[in-house]
């Protein structure tokens, strides 16, 4: 019955036509209510809220390694029920995190490898309004998963190599003899370490952040600005790339930093707005507050 998990994606992209846009976005806040409600009516606690409506309650958090990019290979134990009803599913996947439905790519991109957790998803992020099987149209699901493991499979490895010859010529090309290198692959200074008694961000805080960013090595600016929760984004640590999420917490608040990303821990060969796929990326970047 593994099909159910790798197939849903398709009914949420086909539900997005510009007919029906409103029609889909009313049923994603309904959605978000039930499970919601749910929540409250069960007195299940300790709920991260995303801003694109996934819930996640962590059973266990994971310290093995950061959590997954589509492009891993990841071996997942789960197991899935109706939100309120009867499992429809189980078993064990050894699937790319985009090959998963829209609800799973959401939810695991928020999980270190090792997490054990439940997560709710949204029907819009499921099956829609087509359904699956056993699986009712606008169906709201919930799954418990154990993230066992996330490799990153050859290609990546080679690129990741590659990238830190172009990242380590662009340095002394530069005269940035202070550089860091990280064990996953990432170049950074520490402009400022921050409030010597301030907090350190943890994986699940909000943060609010000033960034620029500029490609390597072409120096083209690609944004700059302001980041900070709001109603539509969530700006835990873990919802930034790997390469932010592993740069900030070596600071804390009021601290300051640049980072060198190879395009691995970045947006790897998804090209994301301005960014060209496979780019590599400059970040100086300012802790302004941990929020929560």
């Amino acid at each position: 019955m593994r099909g159910k998990i790798l197939i849903g994606l398709i009914f949420v992209l086909a539900a997005c036509g510009d007919d029906s846009i409103i029609s889909v976005q009313q049923q994603l806040q309904k959605d978000i209510k039930a499970i919601d409600d749910y929540l409250v009516a069960n007195n299940i606690t300790n709920v991260i809220k995303d801003a694109s409506g996934v819930r996640l309650v962590i059973t266990t958090l994971g310290t093995a390694g950061l959590p997954p990019n589509l492009g891993n290979d990841l071996k997942i134990v789960y197991a899935g029920r109706l939100l309120g009803g009867p499992e429809f599913d189980s078993g064990t996947l050894y699937e790319k995190l985009g090959n998963y439905i829209f609800g799973w790519q959401i939810a695991l991109q928020l999980l270190p490898e090792g997490s054990e957790a439940t997560i709710y998803i949204p029907s819009s992020y499921a099956y829609g309004s087509q359904g699956n099987s056993s699986i009712p149209p606008n169906t709201n699901l919930v799954f418990d998963v154990f993230l066992e493991s996330v490799v990153s499979t050859t290609g990546q490895l080679s690129k990741l190599a590659s990238d830190g010859v172009i990242i380590d010529n662009y340095l002394a090309s530069k005269g940035a003899v202070t550089a860091i290198t990280h064990s996953s692959g990432l170049r950074y200074e520490i402009l400022a370490e921050g409030n010597v008694d301030g907090a350190t961000p943890g994986v699940y805080d909000q943060i609010k952040v000033t960034y620029t960013g500029k490609l390597i090595p072409a120096e083209t600016d690609f944004g700059a600005g302001t980041v900070e929760p709001n109603a539509a984004t969530s700006s835990r640590v873990v919802n930034f790339v790997h390469g932010w999420q592993i740069g900030l917490p070596l600071l804390k608040e009021g601290g300051k930093i640049r980072l060198y990303v190879p395009s691995g821990l970045a947006y790897g060969n998804i090209v994301q707005d301005n960014i060209p796929a496979n780019s590599n990326l400059f970040f100086e970047i300012e802790l302004i507050d941990i929020i929560e």
